[in-house]
């Protein structure tokens, strides 16, 4: 078998790996990197079926792309495909309000629902000789890993994992395997206690509210709006949310079979209100303590906060989420200022930044490593592969660079 990777090897985003068999092409991932200009993969070539592991934008967002030329079959969990039609509407609206012309139109998006196949942890995919076996990555809810079982060999293909459980979902599993191509994101680094992450954000939260500050939580609508809302049902008070995240807690609150507690999500909702017009976004505003979309403020309905808040040193905007370079929120960290309607502002609220990763850190990646029992790893969708490379021993390790092809 021969692989090789459309992008993300050696960079986190646009991710989208082949494997070339002697009967079919398989594509694991085909995302974007939604930064300005959006970034994509290498084209892809005539493939028969695609395995998404979850949905966000850097693992999904050129899915639509492959309906302009090929009909593969898509494989993903039902919870993740109905997050990508989601978000990739949304992607659609975010390029065009932004003036990138995007690869696709929303007729593509839609011609993607026929070629959608719902799988189940566990329950095998046959494809000639080969059987895929999809795990729980532990990343988002419904996120999953590939196991592909030939005669002679297996191979695991992580996408994001976490292996460490949080209040929304459970760690990753840990399945045996022959070659593992895994995710690196986090290589070098380690994340902080999450115990400790979720006192101080309570803590900061309270502190700013004492002091009639206002309190804006950017934060991504998939997996990271809820898994904040699961911590700040410690605060046993109202708040309220705006954007899309609204959307994102009806698909989660269908699908609690890949939450860790579908009865502690549905109490921590009584908790969140949501803000359905420009009322409700005065009344947010007023009451002071919102989750709003717009992760990386880019856009979204946080800017909104952001402009009304900037100028009030007693008001906070807590920063929960990593900021890629050449973003709002990258900007806003490195310089103290924020780009709102095309012109650049001070902000004076305090800033403060709390790692709610869903990425297994240095260390639990060494040993997720370690307990597959892989004889040969693959690093990828990460910036700094060579420090893991490094901590690997007595396996063969290899580090690709997009368009490399590779003999598995």
């Amino acid at each position: 078998m021969i692989g090789y990777f459309l992008g993300g090897a050696e960079k986190v985003g646009s991710l989208g790996f082949i494997l070339e068999t002697e009967k079919h092409k398989l594509l694991f991932e085909y995302g974007i990197t939604p930064t300005k200009p959006p970034e994509y993969p290498m084209p892809a070539p005539k493939i028969d079926f695609v395995f998404l592991t979850h949905s966000h934008l850097d693992h999904s967002g050129m899915l639509p792309w492959l309906t302009t030329k090929y009909t593969p079959k898509i494989f993903g969990t039902q919870i993740t495909l109905e997050l990508t039609d989601l978000l990739l509407r949304d992607s659609l609206k975010v390029m065009n309000m932004e003036g990138y012309p995007p690869p696709f139109d929303i007729n593509d998006i839609e011609n993607l629902e026929p070629l959608y196949n719902s799988v189940n942890y566990h329950k095998k995919i046959y494809l000639d000789d080969m059987e895929i076996i999809p795990y729980s990555a532990g990343h988002i809810p419904g996120s999953t890993m590939y196991k592909i079982k030939t005669d002679d060999k297996s191979i695991l293909f992580t996408g994001d994992l976490q292996t460490l459980e949080t209040n929304l979902i459970k760690g990753a599993e840990i399945p045996e395997t022959d070659v593992l191509i895994i995710e690196s994101t986090y290589a070098g680094k380690e994340h902080p206690s999450r115990e400790e992450t979720e006192i101080r954000f309570i803590e900061k939260i309270e502190e700013t509210l004492d002091r009639n500050g206002k309190v804006i939580i950017p934060a991504f609508a998939v997996a990271r709006t809820q898994e904040l809302m699961m911590v700040m049902k410690k605060l046993d008070m109202e708040y309220w949310i705006d954007g899309m995240s609204n959307v994102v807690n009806e698909i989660f609150a269908r699908h609690g079979s890949f939450l860790k507690d579908s009865h502690e999500f549905k109490i921590a909702r009584k908790y969140a209100r949501k803000v359905r017009n420009n009322s409700d976004r005065k009344k947010a505003l007023e009451d002071g303590l919102v989750i709003a979309s717009g992760g990386m403020l880019e856009g979204g309905p946080v800017l909104h906060y952001i402009s009304k808040i900037k100028d009030d040193e007693k008001s906070s905007i807590l920063i929960t989420g990593f900021q890629v370079e050449n973003t709002n929120g990258r900007l806003l960290l490195d310089t103290g200022y924020i780009e709102l309607n095309g012109n650049k502002h001070k902000v004076f609220s305090e800033v403060s930044t709390f790692d709610f990763s869903a990425h297994a850190g240095n260390s639990e990646l060494l040993k997720f490593i370690e307990k597959t029992k892989a004889e040969t790893v693959i690093l990828c969708h990460g910036e700094n592969r060579e420090i893991m490379f490094s901590q690997i021993i007595d396996k063969n390790v290899l580090t690709p660079k997009s368009g490399e092809k590779f003999e598995i």
